[in-house]
């Protein structure tokens, strides 16, 4: 009776290390990310499709600068959501870099999308609230193939964000391409109407300085003649008052 207890832990050892062995395999599926960027647990995306949809994840995320992508599984754990579930997918996959990832759910026909803190710095938060809605929409229609809704899902939030990063970098321009002329030519006439004013300047100055000037009529003296009739001189001598021109 002694030994009852400790056969009973022996016993329940196995027990524990299966769990432990299964929750850190479990763990460990979770952290290595895709080497196409596609986990696709629910096989419903075609061959052709995966191989498509690998190929643009790729392009976007050397256009962006960051990492894309898609996760698709067939159940979700107890107590998770789709939403924290893609969460925890895009932190574990990408760490701090700029990542976004769509997951999907089978069981449940939903969808998720997780954006890393860069993108909501980048882009306004309404534009992401709205792709996030987007792919919900595409995603419970259910008249199309789950291959179909998958597929334009993504491309719809690839080509969402490819445009919305486009309108960043225009916008992040000191000069914009249609003002670059403008700029060019406003210079120019700021130095021509500079050159203009001082002219004017300059003219406006030599104005000023001829109507202070005072013009006064020489003094004339003419010397007296004696013995003459009417006693007329014969010369004459002009002085100019001191200070007149």
């Amino acid at each position: 009776m002694r030994h009852t207890p400790c056969f009973k832990r022996r016993l329940l050892f196995p027990v524990y290390a299966g769990v432990w062995l299964a929750v850190a395999g479990w763990g460990l599926a979770q952290s290595a990310p895709p080497a196409d960027g596609i986990q696709d647990d629910t096989r419903a995306i075609t061959a052709e499709t995966h191989r498509m949809l690998a190929a643009e994840l790729k392009q976007f995320s050397q256009d962006l600068k960051c990492d894309a992508w898609i996760q698709a599984t067939s159940f979700m754990p107890a107590g998770l959501t789709v939403r924290r579930q893609a969460q925890i997918t895009r932190r574990e996959w990408s760490a701090t870099r700029p990542a976004v990832l769509m997951a999907y759910d089978r069981a449940s026909n939903s969808n998720a999308m997780s954006f890393s803190p860069d993108f909501w710095e980048r882009y306004p938060a309404a534009d992401l609230v709205e792709i996030m809605q987007e792919t919900r929409r595409i995603q419970a229609d259910t008249k199309l193939a789950l291959d179909e809704r998958l597929a334009m899902a993504t491309r719809y939030w690839i080509d969402r964000l490819r445009s919305m990063e486009s309108v960043r970098l225009r916008q992040s321009l000191w000069l914009q391409r249609g003002e670059k002329q403008f700029a060019l030519v406003i210079p120019a006439l700021l130095a021509g109407g500079a050159v203009v004013l001082a002219l004017l300047g300059f003219i406006s100055r030599r104005r000023s300085s001829r109507a202070d000037r005072r013009f006064l009529f020489p003094e004339v003296q003419v010397g007296t003649r004696f013995g003459a009739a009417y006693g007329g001189g014969v010369t004459s001598e002009i002085k100019t008052n001191a200070g007149a021109q």
